[in-house]
């Protein structure tokens, strides 16, 4: 086990009680349960328990996106730093994996390029995968055992995060790839996925009781935190080989880097072969060694650090238990390691 109250073995113990509880969820969802409102829900409640059941099984399948362990863990250390006792930010958790469940599937239905769901089963998971993200989140807020005060803040919090997250996922879907700067791009990033992650790190802290500059302090740190992660999802995607990017034609922030540093014909090259990858995979899979190439890789990397710096930063500042701390400094340090050449910080 690693050194800290709670090194890796704690948080994987952490992690299968979320899962336990997620699967209780599961079951009282089921029976038209754990919405605290009267019965007869059981219509609703059925297919949220099918969505959930569903969405762990393509987690499982297909690995994590975002991580589960980031989703989970942030939280609980956020808890953690700020009274050295993570686990009662298991509800937080809750939430953000919810949050997550219900945005991948919006998500794949909001890409550009995908296919238009028909059919009336189609819509009605459309309705599920809103209930799972937006009201039953809600409707467990209200069911905690916490103050009014703590409880309108916790709502405040997810209301924020889905605004943001919105406004950050239409700021993507509007993003072409001439016109899109580094700048224009990371402000969609910092909504898309720095969002869900500033609400559970700012909601975390709300639940440990902490004023209102450190909650803006570690909001920030959760926002910094995911965009860093949507970077890093970013390259994945291409080394793995599923170029899902750049088959919706997404302007990635990794793609927009290649673009500013390259010559005016050369770039005229670049976006006519991202062009072509929206509907070739042989385009798709040279476009990925364009942008994965070792000289775009350093000088990404040199751009990228700042961000990372930031999230070390805040950290720095915020401060509080020191082992919840280092974990914390070890996730930034975790989801910079996916981008080569980053140098990392010795937290």
């Amino acid at each position: 086990m690693d050194e800290g109250a709670f090194g890796r073995a704690a948080q994987e113990r952490a992690i299968a009680e979320v899962e336990v509880e997620m699967a209780r969820l599961c079951e009282l969802l089921a029976e038209g349960l754990a919405m605290g409102v009267d019965g007869g829900r059981e219509m609703v409640g059925g297919a949220m328990s099918e969505f959930l059941v569903e969405f762990f099984g393509l987690v499982r399948a297909e690995g994590p996106r975002p991580g589960v362990r980031e989703v989970i863990t942030l939280p609980l250390l956020v808890h953690g730093a700020e009274t050295g006792a993570p686990g009662p930010a298991m509800p937080v958790a809750v939430l953000h994996l919810l949050w997550w469940a219900s945005a991948r599937h919006l998500d794949d239905l909001t890409s550009a390029g995908a296919p238009a769901p028909a059919g009336a089963a189609a819509g009605g998971r459309v309705l599920t995968a809103l209930a799972v993200g937006g009201q039953l989140p809600g409707r467990l807020i209200v069911g905690m055992p916490v103050g009014a005060a703590v409880r309108a803040a916790l709502a405040d919090e997810l209301s924020r995060a889905w605004v943001d997250a919105v406004d950050g996922r239409l700021r993507v879907l509007a993003e072409r790839a001439p016109n899109a700067t580094c700048e224009s791009v990371l402000r969609g990033y910092e909504g898309r996925t720095g969002a869900p992650y500033a609400m559970a790190a700012a909601s975390a802290a709300r639940l440990a009781g902490a004023d209102d500059h450190r909650v803006a302090g570690w909001r920030a740190y959760g926002r910094a935190f995911g965009v860093l992660c949507r970077l890093a999802d970013d390259r994945r995607d291409l080394v793995s080989g599923r170029h899902e990017g750049l088959a919706a034609g997404t302007a990635t922030h990794l793609l927009v880097h290649l673009l500013a540093g390259l010559p005016p014909a050369r770039r005229r090259e670049a976006l006519a072969l991202h062009a072509s990858a929206r509907h070739s995979a042989s385009a798709r899979a040279e476009m990925a060694a364009w942008m994965l190439d070792e000289e775009v890789a350093e000088s990404y990397a040199a751009s990228v650090a700042p961000l990372a710096g930031r999230a070390h930063g805040l950290l720095d500042m915020l401060g509080g238990d020191p082992g919840c701390v280092r974990e914390l400094h070890r996730a930034v340090e975790g989801t910079v390691g996916h981008l080569p050449g980053l140098p990392l910080a010795a937290a």
